[in-house]
């Protein structure tokens, strides 16, 4: 029975292929939404042999304490898309361990948590997130190393975020208190290089070319970088992408 639905599917992605190739750009649309059925039906048919499922055992840790926990958000899976190992999936239950960098799924019709492995990942999106693997070099230095990065603006400049989680543990005579806290670090790539942002001032130095453009519009727009950082920057990328388009 695979074996006939990994036929079909390959055979259904050629036809497609063949009866499109020469479709305009129109088309496109109707093209790649037919060739990922294609895909989803293939791996549909292989199942847990799809490499996505060869990772090793997640093991679970320290139990959250005042709802604060080491996963992006929340603990339980969320639908999301990964491309792992040069493949895409879609809609793939997955969760992300912030305080290890790990990504966590299940293994294939399982209740089994399985951890994949970093280095395979180029990116995987959960709750409208983008988070992307940054690979180490002489021009992403400020970054801290290889990692994931949440990518919460995209134009002709990029802001990343770096979620990072803090394990505190209290020890008492009768338990161990863990609890964890964010420590988020925020970069603006902006002709090539990134930059380090923790403050309206840093941000600001960033947009010189534009600086009293985006100000105006900060303050015409009642927009404050505190309490919350984050939304400041990406409203700020969004003004300097405006004043200079």
């Amino acid at each position: 029975m695979r074996k006939s639905i990994f036929f079909t599917a390959i055979t259904l992605c050629f036809a497609v292929t063949a009866a499109l190739a020469q479709a305009n750009a129109t088309d496109s649309s109707i093209y790649q939404q037919s060739f990922q059925n294609a895909v989803a039906l293939y791996y549909k048919s292989i199942g847990e042999n799809a490499h996505i499922y060869n990772g090793s055992e997640y093991v679970a840790y320290s139990a959250a304490v005042n709802n604060k926990n080491p996963f992006f958000e929340v603990t339980s899976l969320q639908t999301g898309n990964i491309k792992y190992d040069g493949i895409v999936y879609n809609n793939v239950p997955l969760n992300y361990d912030i305080y290890k960098e790990e990504v966590v799924i299940n293994r294939y019709n399982q209740n089994f948590r399985i951890r994949l492995a970093s280095n395979k990942i180029d990116w995987f999106t959960i709750d409208n997130h983008l988070f992307i693997r940054i690979v180490a070099d002489s021009s992403t230095k400020v970054l801290g190393g290889t990692g994931f990065f949440d990518k919460v603006y995209d134009g002709s400049i990029t802001v990343l975020v770096k979620r990072r989680k803090k394990l505190d543990e209290t020890v008492t005579s009768t338990e161990i208190n863990s609890q964890y806290t964010e420590d988020d670090r925020f970069f603006i790539k902006k002709d090539g290089i990134y930059h380090p942002v923790n403050s309206k001032k840093s941000v600001m130095h960033v947009f010189g070319d534009k600086k009293k453009d985006v100000q105006r519009l900060m303050r015409k727009n009642k927009i404050k970088f505190k309490p919350f950082l984050e939304f400041g920057v990406v409203k700020a990328a969004q003004f300097y992408d405006q004043v200079k388009n």
